[in-house]
């Protein structure tokens, strides 16, 4: 793999790290309240509104049936496809979570086509309860398989930092590599306030720095990688309410606006996104993410 297309892959992996980031943060913070019955089952499913041509088709692998144990940890994961011949959904069963004294251990990785567990994650911790080693396993069959999927990550911790070490599989050389060092830096409230990534292995490196509000939500968020600074403003529930973006690397500048319907629990059901940008182009249009929660007695 050339240099150009680790940067395009770095780049994918950065945007898939704020998407993520600001997931956790906003979109499904707000079930973590006591207050509130556990959430037993939600499904989660995508749709193209305002002119933007996304169906349950083209995005295959978004929808999602989650499955909770009763103290609020995943238990399953299955990726939602529609069958178009039958017109109903299928679910395929795509990751299974196992748990030991109460510690996430093992992710197992299904195939959805052959219901097959072709990788596993698997977790250490130290006295602290803290990570300290991940493992991705790649199987063929029954028997592990070293590939370029295969990796470890090791974790460090200071007092208010957090240094993360990854290392891949080089199938020519046949051993693994140290590909990047990532260091995490927290404020007094355990908020992460930056992070930083140093690549060996072609890809670029980066700073991303983020600044929180009185209420311990994001409200800007600088990226080095790419000069990007995004900005956001939320809620009265604490959901993201607008967010704008811009890059020196580009004259686009794009606003997004979301809008929420809630339940008796007050967690959303509904998250339209309607996406504006300028110069306009054809990322325009909006999206509509549906969530449609079953909660334990």
């Amino acid at each position: 793999m050339g240099i150009g297309h680790k940067k395009y892959d770095m780049r994918k992996k950065i945007t898939a790290f704020m998407s993520m980031f600001l997931l956790c943060v906003f979109a499904f913070g707000q079930d973590t309240q006591k207050t509130k019955p556990q959430i037993k089952t939600e499904e989660i499913t995508y749709h193209g509104i305002a002119g933007r041509p996304i169906n349950r088709i083209d995005m295959q692998g978004l929808d999602q049936y989650k499955e909770y144990n009763l103290d609020g940890t995943v238990s399953n994961i299955y990726i939602v496809e529609f069958d178009k011949s039958k017109n109903k959904n299928n679910y395929n069963l795509n990751e299974r979570y196992i748990y030991e004294k109460g510690k996430l251990c093992k992710i197992e990785l299904i195939g959805t086509v052959t219901g097959d567990k072709y990788g596993e994650i698997l977790f250490s911790y130290n006295e602290q309860k803290q990570l300290t080693k991940k493992i991705e396993n790649r199987y063929e069959g029954n028997r592990l398989n070293l590939n370029q999927f295969s990796a470890y990550t090791d974790y460090f911790y200071n007092e208010n930092d957090e240094t993360v070490k990854r290392y891949e599989y080089d199938e020519t050389k046949k051993e693994f590599l140290l590909v990047s060092i990532v260091t995490k830096i927290y404020d007094r409230n355990k908020n992460m306030i930056q992070e930083k990534t140093d690549n060996f292995d072609g890809n670029i490196s980066g700073v991303v720095d983020i600044r929180y509000d009185n209420s311990n939500k994001p409200i800007e968020l600088n990226s080095s990688y790419f000069k990007e600074t995004k900005n956001y403003k939320c809620n009265s529930h604490g959901d993201i309410e607008e967010e704008k973006s811009r890059s020196e690397e580009s004259p686009t500048i794009q606003s997004s606006t979301y809008s929420y319907i809630y339940d008796n629990y007050e967690n959303w059901v509904e998250q339209k996104q309607i996406i504006k940008r300028n110069p306009k182009d054809e990322f325009e249009g909006g999206i509509l993410i549906k969530r449609k929660i079953e909660y334990y007695e």
